[in-house]
């Protein structure tokens, strides 16, 4: 499953809720896939998408979604232990899993070499859990973390696109100032 059709697939069921892209072609295909005022681009961020999205799910009562990649997460395990301890029910965190370091250049991973991050998540306490090939069992996942209390660690295995998407005209700055907008009432 190629990581844009997943994106576009995660966004058509996301409706309002925030979603936090990781960063290079994730945040990217995110923007392509349809810029929205919920979309948090974390460009420069290597291992701290997650991170960003459970802050972001302890302080509000909406959903939120976290497009994480399997490199990035490996950089920082802390995060799924702390999502672990915290316990959100409204977190959902979907790893991109090619296998790779794709923005340090396409580096095997620790996933291509037998590290579970599904077994990771539940071994710091995240019940709710799937690993999905396919579109078909990524939307039953995903529906069902939308619908249920979570929180959710879902691990999508991908194949990298023959070429990446055109970089998202997006400004970090303008990011968070657009992001923090949505919220006002």
């Amino acid at each position: 499953m190629l990581r844009f059709d997943a994106t576009q697939l995660v966004l058509s069921h996301a409706g309002d809720s925030p979603i936090v892209g990781n960063l290079g072609p994730t945040s990217d295909e995110l923007y392509h896939a349809g810029h929205r005022d919920r979309n948090f681009y974390t460009y420069g961020n290597m291992g701290l998408c997650s991170s960003i999205a459970l802050g972001m799910a302890l302080s509000t009562d909406d959903k939120v979604i976290s497009l994480d990649g399997d490199g990035s997460l490996l950089m920082n395990l802390g995060a799924i232990a702390t999502i672990g301890r915290e316990n959100p029910s409204n977190l959902v965190v979907v790893v991109w899993d090619n296998e790779m370091w794709g923005q340090t250049g396409g580096q095997a991973s620790h996933t291509a070499t037998g590290t579970n991050l599904e077994e990771v998540a539940n071994s710091c306490g995240i019940t709710r859990t799937a690993t999905v090939n396919d579109l078909e069992t990524l939307e039953e996942a995903f529906g069902r973390a939308m619908r249920e209390p979570g929180p959710w660690f879902i691990v999508a295995k991908i194949e990298e696109a023959d070429q990446y998407m055109p970089v998202a005209p997006v400004e970090p700055e303008f990011t968070l100032y657009r992001f923090r907008n949505t919220y006002v009432t």
